[in-house]
């Protein structure tokens, strides 16, 4: 994005970095770029910017804008980024919901997270809590995985629903807890 401020006869121009594209935020950056407002200071109100860096050269100002990057939306339709932290984005994902209590957000629990989300394909849901660990739901079924053992767990979980998915079988509530085995609920 770029235009030419008539005060001041300075070109301005705006970067925007992003992995997911957000043609609200863009949309909003471009109609502040172009009122010539303290640029900076409006960005960094916008709760999806995560930094803003500003060079200037004779008559060129440029800006370069990192927007998070949403994982997960919560049940409110906020986005967690990758630190697990809450913030508002003007644009509608189809992300995976994650319900996780503030207290339960640990380094773990986020990686165990993003690993999930990672693994298993067509994700709808997360829940995390501290008593029984992960549950997952997908469009194929609801697993409870624990909290132990998980890369062995969602290994289990993929192989159980390729075999389930070669029978027509129904959709199941799948409980991987168990060291040895696990629960087919259907």
């Amino acid at each position: 994005m770029s235009g030419l401020l008539k005060s001041d006869k300075q070109i301005v121009s705006a970067k925007v970095s992003m992995n997911i594209l957000c043609e609200e935020c863009i949309k909003d950056l471009k109609q502040n770029l172009y009122e010539g407002k303290n640029f900076a200071f409006y960005a960094k109100t916008k709760d999806w910017v995560k930094s803003i860096s500003k060079t200037s050269s004779n008559n060129l100002i440029t800006y370069k804008i990192d927007v998070k990057n949403p994982l997960f939306k919560n049940k409110n339709n906020f986005y967690f980024d990758e630190n697990f932290e809450i913030f508002f984005m003007p644009s509608s994902y189809q992300l995976p919901m994650l319900s996780i209590d503030d207290l339960s957000i640990t380094e773990d629990t986020i990686s165990q997270a993003i690993a999930i989300r990672n693994e298993i394909s067509e994700l709808k849901s997360l829940n995390y809590s501290n008593l029984t660990g992960w549950e997952i739901e997908t469009s194929d079924a609801i697993a409870y995985i624990g909290k132990a053992e998980l890369n062995q767990r969602i290994s289990k979980f993929k192989k159980i629903i390729v075999n389930l998915d070669e029978k027509n079988t129904k959709l199941p509530i799948l409980d991987l807890r168990y060291q040895q085995g696990y629960v087919l609920i259907k």
